[in-house]
C-alpha cells in the first residue's frame, strides 16, 4: 500500500466519481482506475462499486477511508514539521555545558537566537565532562560547550575552540599575598587551597605547574566541586583557590575573589564545542552554534581567541581526566 494510493482513495471517496475525483487530483481517470485496481487486488476486497449514483464506497472502502484521512493528517503535521526544521523555525537544540560558558557565553547567544525565533526550544544541561561526554556519544545532547581536552585515539567526535580561557590563583580580597610586592615561590607553600577532586583537570595542571617549578603538592584544606561553596571558603579563610577568571567577573560564580597575579601559575586553555563526528545537527542548533562564534568574537580580545576554527581529530585523556570543573 503506498500514500498516493490513499490520496486517491479520499479523493474517490469525497467526489464519488472518477471524473471528477481525477480532476482534482490532476491526474487521468484511467490513471486513478488503475490504482485504485492495484489497492483493491493489494488488500484483496472490493473498496468501491459503480451505481447510478456514482461511484459509491463498499464497506471496506468507508472503513480504509477513516484509516486514510487519519494518515493524511499526519503526512501534513509531517511535512509541516520537516519544513520548519528544515527553515530553523523549529527542531531539537540539546546542549551540554560547563560552568564557566553556561552563565555567561551560552546565555548571550541563546537569548539573541530566541529573539529572531521566538518558537524554537532550547534544552541547556549543567554538568562536568565525563557525563557531557557520555550524554554526547549517546546522542541525549547535540553538542557540549566547555573547555576542551587533547587530542588523540577517540575519532566519534570534532572540537572547534571558540575563545582561550585563562585559570589563576584567586584568594578573597585584602589576602596576604595581595598586598604587593614580590613574594616568594617558597611563600605560596605556607597557605592552603580549596580545590576540586583530584579527578578534575584544573586541580592535576596546577600540581603539575607546582611540580615544574620544584614546589610541593598543594595541601587541600577543602575538596569540593561546588563552586558557590569554593567561593565562600574562599572568602573566609586565607586559602587558595584556582579558577578561571571568567568566573571572578561581577555576577558571576565566584565574583569577589580576586587573582592575585601569579602569572608563572596561570594557564590559559581553550574553551569550545563538541559535536559527534558522524552526528547530523538542525538547522537550529546549527544557528546556536553560529552566535557561539559571534558572542565569543565580541566578548574576548583578539589575543583569546583562536587563529582559526579547526576540528580536532578526536581526544585522548585517561577516564579521570575526563572530568572538568569548567
Amino acid at each position: 500500500m503506498q500514500l498516493h494510493q490513499l490520496r486517491h482513495l479520499l479523493a474517490l471517496h469525497e467526489h464519488r466519481s472518477l471524473a471528477r475525483g481525477a480532476q482534482a487530483l490532476g491526474i487521468s481517470q484511467p490513471a486513478l482506475s488503475k490504482s485504485l485496481r492495484r489497492l483493491e487486488a493489494y488488500l484483496g476486497v472490493k473498496l468501491f462499486e459503480r451505481t447510478s449514483r456514482g461511484v459509491l464506497p463498499t464497506e471496506f472502502g468507508r472503513a480504509l477511508a477513516l484509516h486514510a484521512r487519519s494518515i493524511a493528517v499526519e503526512v501534513r503535521e509531517a511535512e509541516r514539521a520537516i519544513g520548519a526544521i528544515r527553515d530553523g523555525i523549529e527542531g531539537r537544540i540539546a546542549v551540554g555545558s560547563a560552568p564557566s560558558v553556561i552563565a555567561h557565553v551560552l546565555p548571550i547567544a541563546t537569548g539573541r537566537l530566541l529573539r529572531r525565533h521566538a518558537d524554537l526550544k532550547v534544552t541547556v544541561i549543567g554538568g562536568l565532562h565525563d557525563r557531557l561526554f557520555e550524554w554526547l556519544r549517546n546522542g541525549e545532547i547535540d553538542v557540549v560547550i566547555s573547555n576542551l581536552v587533547e587530542d588523540g585515539e577517540e575519532a566519534d567526535f570534532r572540537q572547534e575552540t571558540l575563545y582561550t580561557d585563562r585559570v589563576v590563583v584567586a584568594a578573597r580580597p585584602g589576602h596576604p599575598l595581595a598586598r604587593g610586592g614580590k613574594h616568594s615561590r617558597q611563600e605560596l607553600a605556607k597557605y592552603r587551597w580549596v580545590l576540586p577532586s583530584q579527578t578534575i583537570v584544573t586541580r592535576q595542571h596546577l600540581e603539575l605547574l607546582l611540580k615544574t617549578h620544584g614546589l610541593p603538592p598543594p595541601v587541600v584544606a577543602i575538596e569540593t566541586n561546588a563552586l558557590a561553596f569554593m567561593r565562600a571558603m574562599l572568602m573566609e579563610t586565607d586559602c587558595l583557590g584556582y579558577l578561571p577568571a571568567i568566573v571572578l567577573q561581577p555576577g558571576r560564580e565566584c565574583s569577589g575573589l580576586e587573582p592575585l597575579g601569579l602569572s608563572w601559575l596561570d594557564w590559559d586553555r581553550p574553551v569550545g564545542l563538541t559535536v559527534r563526528r558522524s552526528g547530523i545537527l538542525s538547522p537550529a542548533c546549527e544557528r546556536l552554534i553560529q552566535e557561539l562564534r559571534r558572542v565569543s568574537r565580541e566578548s574576548f580580545k583578539a589575543s583569546q581567541l583562536p587563529v582559526r576554527h579547526k576540528p580536532r581529530r578526536g581526544l585522548k585523556v585517561a577516564a579521570s581526566d575526563m572530568h572538568g570543573l569548567i
